[in-house]
């Protein structure tokens, strides 16, 4: 056998279509896979040039007087892709190398079909593509997300959520808060004398200052109703002072709103407010149906601190005796006259705590 024989039978196992071309790079004589897989007419390939088959090695540094030398290199060309007849694309290695005069030919083409791994390479190129693609529709997603959980429930019982540490399902627990109301006094009268276009406008600026003084103390935004904003403290995370934060909170309330006010012109100075505060037991969590929950806290002392605000004169904070139990000393408060609050049977004294912009203080 020859040396010629032996590598035409190596290459043939190998599954590795060849050419052997002249010192002019035309080809000379190759094997049937190499008409198959270009593809061309058998008949046709002998003396053509291997430009006009293989354009891929068009520009590549092929020495024609160095053919037979080993000095001339070899040049690859990798995952060439071929459109067969029947509408399958092939991929192919491409090399071109000198062979020994042994051959009788000057270079050696040979053609390795690489379809399976090229498309293996195109689908996990294709794979990679899609879950770049992936993560950066989940990274929209996902803040799109925290932005709508953190501007429909408080920052707080987002972040809760999200950390696991408060679940999203309904039910909820017995603790001791304080709770605490804002409300706008004569809102529906008021709001008639301003355009309907701007009410809404106007309304989210001054909840926005209300927010600010509840969120400084670390209460938990419940619900806006309208005119009126409800905040717990002491909710999910442990606050031993919730009763001190939400008096502080409430005279921050009075305090912001007054210098807000003072910014604008008398006739702009549309809305004031009375806070109420009540502390004792409520059942903190979910309310709600299957599909809409509300974070909230229910029970005697939310409904006590709404009955103290609707009673709440504007730029006023008053507390009831449960909280004032629960403050340390450092506030002035005064006591007003028992008040019959709807749901009670009997009158309760409430606490008008000192603020310095009310006419009392």
């Amino acid at each position: 056998m020859t040396d010629l024989e032996f590598w035409q039978t190596v290459l043939r196992e190998m599954h590795i279509a060849y050419a052997l071309l002249d010192a002019g790079q035309h080809i000379v004589t190759h094997d049937a896979l190499f008409a198959v897989w270009l593809p061309a007419e058998d008949a046709g390939l002998i003396g053509q040039h291997v430009f006009d088959l293989l354009p891929e090695f068009f520009g590549q540094d092929i020495c024609a007087g160095c053919a037979g030398s080993a000095a001339s290199p070899a040049v690859r060309v990798e995952n060439v892709n071929r459109l067969l007849p029947t509408g399958e694309t092939r991929y192919l290695n491409l090399i071109l190398l000198p062979c020994s005069e042994d051959f009788g030919a000057a270079f050696l083409v040979l053609v390795a079909d690489v379809t399976e791994q090229g498309r293996y390479m195109q689908e996990l190129m294709q794979g990679r593509n899609d879950l770049r693609l992936l993560r950066h529709e989940m990274a929209r997603l996902n803040e799109q997300l925290d932005f709508l959980l953190r501007h429909y429930v408080s920052p707080d019982v987002a972040e809760a959520l999200v950390k696991g540490t408060l679940r999203p399902e309904l039910g909820g627990e017995l603790r001791e808060v304080s709770i605490l109301f804002a409300d706008a006094r004569d809102f529906t009268a008021i709001v008639e004398t301003i355009p309907a276009e701007r009410v809404m406008t106007i309304l989210n600026d001054y909840l926005g200052v209300i927010v600010d003084a509840i969120d400084h103390y670390g209460g938990t935004i419940n619900q806006f109703q309208g005119d009126n904003v409800m905040a717990i403290f002491n909710a999910h995370n442990d606050q031993p002072d919730h009763a001190v934060r939400a008096v502080r909170a409430g005279i921050s309330i009075q305090q912001q709103l007054f210098a807000y006010q003072a910014q604008r012109p008398e006739t702009e100075r549309w809305f004031h407010f009375g806070v109420g505060i009540d502390t004792g037991l409520a059942i903190v969590g979910n309310s709600g149906s299957r599909w809409r929950y509300t974070y909230t806290a229910i029970g005697n002392t939310t409904n006590l601190a709404a009955r103290i605000t609707a009673a709440v004169p504007a730029y006023e904070v008053w507390i009831s005796q449960n909280t004032l139990d629960q403050l340390d000393g450092t506030f002035q408060v005064t006591p007003l006259s028992p008040i019959y609050f709807k749901g009670k049977d009997r009158p309760m004294t409430p606490f008008r705590v000192e603020t310095s912009l009310s006419p009392h203080g």
